[in-house]
């Protein structure tokens, strides 16, 4: 059936043209010559591309199943899996974007939260106070940012003390944990037990910055805290909360 195969070459032809769309909108944001918000504008035709792949491939899937015929399968499922790989990104970047607290800013200690030192002189933007007493909409009500967070994350915003090890063996070891995510460190003071480093977001390279505090916990042990702040002061789209998410995961001893 030609109308089968058509779908099938429609929806890897589609796939193509998404894809290098996709690589050229990242490739100007990355080189400088487009804004980030711009970038985000000009993505919307690619995913477009990407979503009609999506459909002209489950058209060919449900013509191949219902006549049990193999016009255009590697084709078909090339594309199928594909368009779902490509999609996969802005879609979760859409749906955070909903569901994820409308911040760029995130601690784990809202009311004490780790401070900026290092990055505060290198990026003044970074001297901004935490503040979160600051009001957002969530669940459909007027809520301070540090009621949010500990509603949305109490995973992360719970005292992550009682470490029976040394405030300095805790701070080793979030060096170590840091390096091991890949995140590049900026600086690093065992005297004051803190860490500053970057992390950039896949696509865009959009820039969070990162602070890692130790502080004694008792006698004998420590309590570590992060905080995680994009530098476009936007909303973050749940990624410095993932961040955070993903360092604990990583933080064994």
């Amino acid at each position: 059936m030609r109308l089968q195969l058509f779908a099938a070459r429609g929806a890897l032809a589609c796939l193509v043209l998404a894809v290098l769309a996709g690589i050229g909108v990242v490739a100007c944001v990355r080189l400088g010559l487009v804004t980030d918000k711009a970038g985000s504008t000009l993505m919307i035709p690619a995913v477009g591309l990407g979503l009609a792949a999506l459909v002209l491939a489950l058209v060919w899937l449900k013509w191949a199943l219902t006549r049990n015929a193999g016009e255009g399968k590697r084709i078909g499922m090339a594309a199928l899996v594909g368009s779902l790989i490509f999609l996969y990104h802005p879609l979760t970047y859409l749906y955070y974007g909903v569901a994820a607290l409308p911040i760029h800013d995130v601690t784990t200690d809202p009311e004490d939260p780790p401070e900026f030192v290092a990055l505060a002189k290198a990026q003044p933007a970074n001297s901004r106070v935490f503040d979160g007493s600051r009001k957002i909409a969530y669940k459909g009500e007027q809520v301070t940012i540090a009621y949010a967070l500990h509603d949305k994350y109490p995973a992360l915003t719970k005292p992550h003390a009682g470490l029976l090890v040394s405030p300095q063996k805790a701070y080793w070891r979030a060096y170590a944990t840091v390096q091991k995510l890949g995140w590049t460190i900026m600086d690093a003071s065992e005297k004051d037990l803190r860490i500053e480093a970057t992390d950039k977001s896949l696509w865009f390279g959009r820039i969070s910055d990162i602070v890692v505090r130790v502080r004694p916990a008792g006698t004998m042990g420590s309590r570590i805290d992060l905080r995680a702040e994009s530098r476009d002061g936007e909303k973050d789209h749940g990624r410095n909360a993932a961040r955070l998410k993903t360092f604990f995961n990583q933080f064994h001893f």
